[in-house]
């Protein structure tokens, strides 16, 4: 993986964010225009964009690091939830402050930053595994995050298994491991539709990113120094975590080693503000970690990047 290419695919994304970021400012983009680009982007785009991306052959050596990097992400998340209550436990705060930073370690934002990010670096081959990579997540984050959600609140915690299993995520990376397992081809003109759909994600997540953080005040996010604590963890130490165990200890390289220290390294989840206004939580405080953690992020997923690229 050469660093100058790969520091360019990810310097494009964030001038992508920044077209995001200018063109709410300049009222081209307002809120309700965001919520309807962030359901194209879950519930059309991404979907395309994880079932064109699991179009291979069925083999072996596939199938085995398929299993490895589903194990690594359940190894991550199970990680993060210990720090999380190592770390809060610490921490003066109670009640829905810690909930909401509790959330914003533990749970990256996989779909608006992660697949664009993995996909610029690795292309199709890298989205692959990271919708398996993103398995356990899809089912934590409708349990677990919800679980967390709800602990101060008077709205019941809808946990179910029709949630975890029926949401667009979920069902796409189905869908697509499926017929990679069956080593079945979609039609060209079925793939042909899907394409032009997934190469739409990226643009359109990294510019819904950029607008949704010119609705934060900048200021209050950096004044928090919880929020500056958590933007630590989830940028640099988790991801520094992942990469020296599967580096060091297991001795990994490649995407094994690529996807998982790239995602651990991803921006808070931009579901912590939906959950939180769903079941009456902190939704300010969750808005501005998602807010500080994507903004530093510009400058933490290069490092990462260095990093990997390094002979550390």
């Amino acid at each position: 993986m050469n660093f100058m290419s790969t520091f360019n695919q990810v310097f494009m994304l964030f001038a992508l964010i920044l077209i995001g970021y200018t063109a709410n400012k300049k009222k081209l983009i307002t809120q309700n225009l965001n919520k309807e680009l962030s359901n194209i982007v879950l519930y059309i785009t991404l979907p395309c964009l994880i079932i064109k991306s699991m179009q291979y052959e069925f083999s072996i050596q596939m199938l085995k690091s398929s299993i490895g990097i589903i194990i690594i992400s359940i190894a991550m998340y199970l990680m993060s939830i210990v720090i999380s209550f190592f770390v809060i436990k610490n921490m003066d705060v109670k009640g829905k402050v810690k909930d909401i930073l509790q959330y914003l370690i533990i749970f990256p934002n996989v779909g608006f930053m992660g697949y664009p990010v993995i996909s610029a670096i690795y292309g199709d081959s890298g989205v692959f595994y990271t919708a398996l990579f993103n398995m356990p997540f899809n089912i934590l984050v409708w349990s677990f995050g919800v679980m967390i959600m709800s602990r101060h609140s008077e709205e019941s915690s809808d946990m179910n298994l029709k949630k975890i299993i029926v949401n667009p995520g979920m069902l796409a990376i189905i869908v697509g491991y499926t017929l990679f397992l069956l080593s079945i081809k979609i039609p060209t003109p079925i793939y042909n539709i899907l394409n032009v759909l997934a190469n739409t994600t990226t643009p359109m997540s990294m510019i819904l990113v950029g607008s949704i953080l010119a609705q934060s005040s900048i200021n209050d996010a950096l004044k928090n120094k919880y929020l500056l604590i958590v933007s630590c963890l989830r940028l640099l130490i988790i991801p520094c975590i992942v990469f020296f165990t599967l580096k060091n200890v297991f001795h990994l390289n490649g995407l094994l080693l690529g996807i998982p220290s790239i995602v651990s390294g991803m921006p808070s989840a931009a579901n912590c503000a939906i959950f939180a206004t769903k079941y009456d939580n902190d939704h300010i405080l969750a808005s501005q970690g998602i807010f500080i953690t994507t903004l530093l992020s510009v400058i933490t997923i290069p490092l990462i990047v260095f990093l990997m690229n390094s002979k550390i």
